[in-house]
């Protein structure tokens, strides 16, 4: 069984991912089994026509949501936006760290130097 965390701010980039994919899977599976239902009833005579709209909307508002948080998935886990992440979140670990603060406001320079992404950072201010 999965374990899902009420609150994800302390959660790492690829904790986070896992967890969107894991996600995600089980919602395509539940879209599977009420499209399944869908054509259960579309194919039985007795089925209210009002009832079966409401479900059809409903199954295509889903399938749309789907479909847009799978696309903002797939772009995420692309590896450089993945990295840049990665690589910022361990700059902020990094000053958190060697300032036992962590910094409120910040400027990071992402470049791609030699063919690997190279991140500069520098924090302007930190929570108190």
């Amino acid at each position: 069984m999965d374990t899902y965390r009420e609150t994800i701010h302390n959660i790492n980039w690829s904790d986070l991912l896992q967890q969107i994919s894991t996600i995600l899977s089980r919602d395509a599976k539940a879209l599977e089994s009420n499209v399944n239902y869908y054509m259960k009833l579309f194919n039985d005579s007795n089925t209210d026509k009002t009832k079966l709209n409401n479900i059809f909307e409903k199954l295509q508002l889903e399938k749309l949501r789907h479909a847009y948080f799978s696309e903002l998935f797939i772009r995420l886990e692309e590896a450089n936006y993945k990295m840049m992440i990665m690589s910022l979140e361990s700059c902020i670990q990094q000053e958190t760290e060697i300032q036992n603060r962590t910094p409120k406001d910040w400027v990071a320079t992402i470049r791609f130097e030699d063919g690997k992404i190279r991140v500069y950072f520098m924090a302007l201010s930190y929570y108190q």
